[in-house]
């Protein structure tokens, strides 16, 4: 019992009946002040003892209320604050607000989607102008690199197996050797045929005359070294079918004697297959780029942006859509959160309610230290003093304030404001509903997917509105510079 009357309340301040009495020393002045028979028998004042305690007992009680008070006032200011937020005028803000973030989501989709029109038809102006200026009068035949790969890989496979084959009878290694020598020269008469195509033989047909300067000696001499190299592997099999310890040091003499001194004729089929693969590969090297010189990659570029153009296309529909209904759906967000912020009103009333319950419980723990104290000092006397004790011991010491202590002030203010706030949230979402009627409606019922399309074709539009503006500020400019110089002529 001793432990439980020493523990403190939960507010921090030590309202227990030892600890009151032992703060006024109770007991010790009351048998200290009966060794004199005081108080008197006549005395209707209590002692200073007494009124030490009851003074004690009014500022526990004072500051038990304080605490209270500002404990109901934060909860009032919260409710308070909450309740000012929760207008009409804010979700006429926040409908309004959305409303432009999805015309701004259209607009950017739209915007990005003009300039990737505007990039494609610069890239076809600059295409049909390579076409004019280079004589295209068809667009090129595109490939994979997958199947020219392919394609190249066939007849390195097909002479690889012939001419190891061959090889393989003059080779001292056998098989693996001839195939080994096969694979290189294999390699080396596809390279060159590729380069052959690639480089000389189209830029043979260029419009520039100034490109066949170098083309057209650079594409004989191509062939000279594709066919000298042939030659040169037909030798080399001569060679190693006369002598097999002959090595590739001794063919540039045996050739310069006599070019055509092969008599095999499998020596002669290895000269053949290797010129036809060369040729092979030139052809395949011709096409692979585009016949003509910048024709394919001017017609990609184009292309390219072309296909940039569907694929934003694509993207506004895949990706625009999901965030337009994504902040289309915060448009009845209102009612939901009127009913969370209800529900966390219910969490505040309570909060209210345990703070009264807790000032009522610590004034009547402190009630009880008051008259538990004052006994002490009472009992001490009578055990101590001679005389008659003053009548007034036989009753109680009255306090008011604390007897009569109803719950504070701010309870009551509390409840008030959060029953007014129940009630605007309740009526809050018709209230909303009457005054964006307008607002909403419009929202509610917009046809996202057609807005889309019609953002679509817009920006479709205003993109070649600006292309055609470019091109004819490109083409005053083109005129008015021979003009300045006519003009600057005379002077």
């Amino acid at each position: 019992m001793a432990r439980d009357e020493d523990e403190a309340d939960p507010g921090g301040q030590r309202i227990s009946v030892h600890h009151l009495a032992e703060t006024a020393q109770a007991g010790w002045n009351g048998a200290h002040d009966a060794l004199d028979n005081a108080p008197a028998a006549h005395a209707t004042v209590p002692s200073r003892t007494e009124q030490d305690v009851l003074a004690r007992v009014g500022e526990l009680q004072l500051s038990i209320r304080r605490e209270t008070s500002a404990r109901l006032n934060a909860l009032y200011a919260e409710v308070i604050g909450a309740r000012e937020a929760f207008t009409t005028e804010r979700y006429e803000a926040r409908i309004r607000s959305l409303d432009e973030a999805m015309r701004a989501l259209l607009t950017k989709g739209g915007g990005a989607l003009k300039q990737k029109v505007h990039d494609a038809l610069r890239a076809k102006r600059e295409y049909d102008f390579f076409c004019h200026v280079h004589q295209r009068p068809a667009d090129p035949k595109l490939e994979k690199w997958q199947f020219t790969l392919l394609f190249l890989i066939v007849p390195l496979a097909i002479e690889s197996l012939l001419n190891g084959t061959f090889f393989a009878e003059a080779s001292e290694f056998g098989l693996v050797g001839g195939a080994a020598t096969a694979v290189i020269i294999s390699g080396l008469n596809i390279a060159l045929g590729f380069i052959l195509g690639m480089g000389p033989a189209r830029y043979t047909q260029h419009v520039r005359a100034s490109h066949l300067f170098w083309a057209l000696p650079a594409y004989v001499a191509m062939i000279a070294v594709i066919l000298l190299f042939n030659l040169a592997v037909g030798h080399y099999r001569e060679l190693l079918l006369a002598n097999p310890d002959a090595t590739s040091v001794q063919v540039a003499p045996r050739m310069a004697a006599n070019l055509l001194a092969i008599n095999d004729l499998k020596s002669i089929a290895l000269v053949i297959i290797g010129c036809i693969v060369a040729f092979i590969a030139a052809v395949k090297g011709y096409s692979a780029f585009g016949s003509y010189p910048g024709h394919a990659a001017s017609f990609k570029r184009w292309r390219q942006r072309w296909r940039e153009v569907e694929e934003q296309q694509q993207a506004l529909d895949a990706s625009l859509m999901p965030e337009l209904m994504a902040i289309r759906t915060q448009i009845d967000g209102f009612r939901e959160e009127c009913q969370a912020q209800i529900d966390r009103l219910q969490l505040s009333k309570a909060s209210a309610d345990q703070a009264r319950d807790l000032d009522q419980t610590r004034l009547a723990q402190l009630r009880a230290a008051r008259d538990g104290a004052l006994m002490q000092y009472r009992e001490a006397n009578l055990k101590v003093r001679s005389d008659y004790p003053p009548a007034y011991f036989s009753q109680g010491l009255s306090m008011p304030e604390l007897d009569h202590a109803g719950p504070p002030p701010e309870h009551a203010l509390v409840r008030s404001a959060i029953a007014d706030f129940e009630r605007q949230l309740a009526n809050l979402p018709a209230l909303i509903e009457a005054k964006l009627k307008d607002q909403l409606a419009m929202l509610r019922g917009v046809d996202w997917p057609g807005e889309v399309a019609r953002v679509k074709a817009a920006a479709i539009k205003a993109g070649e509105d600006a292309f055609a503006q470019d091109e004819a500020s490109r083409r005053a400019l083109a005129v008015g510079m021979p003009s300045a110089h006519s003009g600057g002529g005379p002077a």
